[in-house]
């Protein structure tokens, strides 16, 4: 995976770059074959830790020895489409005091199913301001780091990620961006993001470690009082929104998985944090069918399943349109 994302930066319209691999102490052919790719290429960069540093401080190393005017970060089990920094750079182009410019990103599995585009539920392309930008991203996907260059004043003006927040440190560095300076967006897809089992955000899933990154996350954005009072409420409001719905639909799967202390510790935040009782109820509902009368739950599960009929004709159009992206993870 680490030759194709490589060679996905090596295969840009965009010429002007150098590919930087930063291996966490990897242990693995890592070095082989990023010596392999240098040889052919001089704009392919190395450097190995000593140890493993952990992941999110390996990004905030490459962060802090960029040398470039702009950066972008890409996870070796992720590609970039042949047009992304031309496109991102026609952004900065456009709309010089821009902070960042992101393109589309295109989720798939391993497999080629499309799971999501983000931007595409974007009203446009172009340029947005605070907090305009930031009421967008709240309410639709992306943007999202693959697919985003940045210009280096970001790092002074912002800093880096915060290592407190855990998990969801890049969103919590794109919420606190995007909550003080402008941004210029493309919905042309420009990366994929490959979901597959061995993949970080897959292995973590939204456990309550997860969970508890998200409430910094959130107090980065409600405590900061350079934002106005109005704007830190109404984008608290949402992502606690959203992080209720992911916490529900993380007690599903756990139900589903059979893993009832994982889900329990999932009803108990509902119960004892949120006070919510509708999540409560359902979740502590389906645990009890699930443990105790599979019959009961099984039920459920088909009723969900004639759900999941009336979704697939949306599901079906994003295959449609976008599965032709699919080839860009052959190897």
């Amino acid at each position: 995976m680490l030759r194709r994302a490589v060679c996905s930066v090596l295969s840009q319209t965009y010429p002007h770059f150098q590919v930087c691999v930063y291996d966490n102490a990897s242990g693995d052919e890592t070095a082989s074959v990023v010596a392999e790719l240098a040889k052919l290429d001089s704009r392919v960069k190395y450097h190995c830790h000593s140890e493993n540093i952990g992941a999110l401080k390996n990004f905030i190393y490459g962060m802090e020895h960029v040398e470039t005017p702009f950066f972008s970060f890409l996870p070796d089990d992720d590609v970039l489409l042949p047009e992304f920094y031309e496109t991102a750079m026609e952004g900065f182009n456009n709309f010089p005091d821009a902070i960042f410019s992101a393109g589309s990103i295109i989720q798939m599995t391993d497999k080629g199913k499309i799971i999501a585009v983000y931007l595409s539920s974007w009203k446009r392309d172009g340029y947005y301001t605070p907090p305009d930008g930031l009421f967008e991203m709240l309410e639709k996907y992306g943007p999202g780091f693959t697919a985003a260059v940045f210009r280096k004043d970001i790092i002074k003006k912002v800093g880096v990620f915060d290592l407190s927040v855990g998990a969801p440190a890049d969103l919590d560095y794109l919420i606190r961006t995007m909550a003080h300076f402008p941004f210029v967006i493309s919905r042309k897809p420009c990366a994929i993001w490959t979901t597959h089992s061995s993949s970080f955000t897959v292995q973590l899933g939204f456990s309550s470690d997860v969970w508890l990154g998200w409430l910094k996350l959130i107090r980065n954005l409600s405590e900061d009082k350079t934002i106005s009072l109005n704007v830190r409420i109404h984008a608290t409001s949402k992502l606690t929104g959203r992080i209720k719905k992911m916490l529900f639909w993380s007690g599903i799967i756990y139900i589903k998985n059979n893993d009832f202390e994982k889900a329990y510790k999932t009803i108990k935040i509902f119960r004892d944090y949120y006070k919510s009782k509708n999540e409560t109820f359902i979740l502590c509902t389906l645990a009890n069918f699930r443990k105790h009368f599979p019959p009961g739950y099984f039920f459920l599960v088909s009723a969900n399943k004639y759900y999941n009929k009336i979704k697939y004709k949306k599901d079906y159009r994003l295959q449609e349109q976008f599965g032709q992206y699919a080839r860009f993870l052959e190897f």
